[in-house]
């Protein structure tokens, strides 16, 4: 039924939780140091209110906004801010901190047998790119996007389905032969807006975005593909 299988990878094949106290402790870490540029110090709580929140549900309005209550060069900042989580990540991945969700590099290379394999992700390009090759993994995939790190291109995040419609056309898939697997509901969406198929991985059930399937794990991707 399907030719094209999009994996997502925070979350998907890709643990980046980190395995400090606090869930995701290398990007508050890395937060923190692009703050220290500007002398600012702020708790997780205010970064989760201030800066986390508006970035998710405003994209670049939500940063402006930001900037604007620390009197900050918003383009400045965000280059800054960009240019530390990417250092961050990559070092947390040399140093073990994020890793392969369990058992997702065999079936990326069972899906890579039967399928065409792409990855679209919301982590910065520069992320992706090294994480694919750090982990062995971009011989399975024929394209990989992360988000691109100008700050006026965050609308492109998901739920937008930018980057998907960019595989599909790089790759001459039509829609009903593709199908997008993540572990968010925004991906989905991104999915159904794509005009695609989605699988959500989610102990939740259903009812997230109404993907196509749900399942609970990324090994469980053989039951259905």
């Amino acid at each position: 039924m399907y030719r094209l299988v999009i994996l997502d990878m925070d979350g998907t094949f890709l643990d980046s939780r980190g395995t400090g106290v606090i869930e995701h402790e290398w990007a508050y870490n890395a937060f923190r140091k692009t703050l220290s540029r500007y002398g600012l110090e702020l708790t997780i709580k205010e970064i989760d209110t201030h800066f986390l929140a508006p970035l998710h549900s405003e994209g670049e309005a939500g940063v402006r906004r930001f900037c604007e209550r620390f009197g900050l060069d918003c383009e400045e900042f965000w280059a800054n801010r960009e240019h530390d989580v990417i250092e961050a990540k990559i070092d947390a991945m040399q140093r073990g901190e994020i890793y392969l969700c369990k058992g997702s590099e065999e079936v990326i290379k069972y899906l890579s047998t039967r399928y065409l394999l792409a990855v679209v992700s919301d982590s910065q390009h520069k992320s992706v790119d090294f994480a694919l090759d750090f982990f062995g993994l971009k011989p399975y995939f024929r394209v990989w996007y992360g988000r691109n790190s100008d700050l006026d291109r965050l609308d492109n995040r998901k739920p937008s389905p930018y980057y998907i419609n960019k595989v599909l056309t790089e790759l001459s898939i039509p829609r009903s032969e593709a199908i997008l697997v993540d572990d968010s509901p925004v991906g989905v969406q991104a999915a159904n807006r794509a005009g695609i198929d989605s699988v959500l991985i989610s102990n939740r059930g259903k009812s997230d975005g109404e993907p196509t399937f749900v399942v609970r794990n990324i090994s469980e991707l053989k039951l259905i593909l």
